[in-house]
C-alpha cells in the first residue's frame, strides 16, 4: 500500500499539503500524506493538534467520494471515525467516538479527524481525511479532555509506520463499503460507539447549562438532545458536554 504515500520528515500539516498537492498535480484515489512532524497540525475549528516529533501517526487520505451529495457528507466522518475504531481494536483497544469524530479512550482522547471536502456541482469532487492517532507519546499539554497514547494505554509502543498501514487499510474497508451505499449499517454502528449516547449528561450552550440525553445524530451531523419534553439539534462549536471529573 505504501506506494501510494508521500512521505515528508516536517509540514505544516498534512491536511494542507495533501490540499496543495491536489490543486497542482493529478493524483490516485488513496494518496496518503505522512509526516513526522506538523508545525501547525490543525483540529476541528479553531482548535490545533500537538504532537511530538515521530512518535504519532500524523496522515491525510485523499478519496474521491464523487457519489455522494454534498448534503450526505456526514457519512465521511461516520465511515473515518469507525475506521479508526477498528484499526485500534486490533492494538488491543476498545475506543468510543465522541461526536462529531474524536476518538477516545478509558483515559482520554487518543485521535482526532479533520475531514476537508471539495464541492462542485453540489457533489463531493474530493475529500481530504486528515488522522492524528497517538502512538508513543505520553507527556501531553492540559486539554479539556485529556490526551492519551496507545503507549500508556496498553503500555506498549508502536511503529508508526506499520501503524499507519492499519488505518490505511481499515480506511479503505469502510470506504468501500460506503461505495456499496451501507449507509444504514454506518449508521448503526456510529450510535452504538456513541460517547454517553442514551445516558442523562450535562450540556452547555448559548450559555445555558441543563441535563439532556444524546438521542442520535441527523444527516447533516448535527447532535440530537432530548431535553425539557423536547428536541433539539446541534451543529459542531455549537455545544459541549460538561464531562464528570474520572470521565474522559
Amino acid at each position: 500500500m505504501r506506494n501510494r504515500w508521500i512521505k515528508h520528515d516536517s509540514v505544516t500539516s498534512t491536511n494542507t499539503c495533501l490540499a496543495d498537492l491536489v490543486k497542482n498535480q493529478s493524483l490516485e484515489e488513496g494518496t496518503i500524506v505522512i509526516t513526522d512532524y506538523q508545525d501547525g497540525g490543525r483540529g476541528l475549528g479553531e482548535h490545533s493538534w500537538l504532537s511530538r516529533r515521530g512518535e504519532n501517526l500524523l496522515m491525510s487520505l485523499l478519496l474521491f467520494p464523487a457519489f455522494l451529495s454534498a448534503s450526505k457528507q456526514f457519512h465521511l466522518s461516520r465511515m473515518a471515525s469507525l475506521a479508526l475504531c477498528d484499526a485500534l481494536e486490533t492494538l488491543g483497544i476498545d475506543p468510543v467516538i465522541k461526536w462529531p469524530n474524536d476518538i477516545l479512550t478509558r483515559k482520554g482522547k487518543i485521535a482526532g479527524i479533520l475531514i476537508e471536502h471539495g464541492i462542485t456541482a453540489g457533489n463531493i469532487s474530493h475529500t481530504i481525511m486528515g488522522i492524528g492517532l497517538n502512538l508513543n507519546q505520553t507527556a501531553f499539554p492540559a486539554f479539556p479532555v485529556p490526551a492519551t497514547s496507545l503507549r500508556l494505554e496498553t503500555g506498549q509502543g508502536a511503529n508508526v509506520a506499520e501503524v499507519g498501514e492499519i488505518v490505511e487499510a481499515s480506511l479503505m474497508s469502510r470506504y468501500h463499503g460506503l461505495k456499496e451505499g451501507h449507509f444504514e449499517l454506518l449508521e448503526k454502528e456510529y450510535m452504538e460507539r456513541l460517547f454517553m449516547a442514551g445516558v442523562p449528561s450535562v450540556f452547555k450552550a448559548g450559555g445555558e447549562v441543563f441535563e439532556g440525553t444524546i438521542r442520535g445524530v441527523t444527516g447533516f451531523g448535527e447532535l440530537m438532545v432530548e431535553y425539557g419534553g423536547g428536541m433539539r439539534t446541534f451543529g459542531h462549536g455549537a455545544i459541549s458536554m460538561e464531562l464528570k471529573s474520572g470521565n474522559p
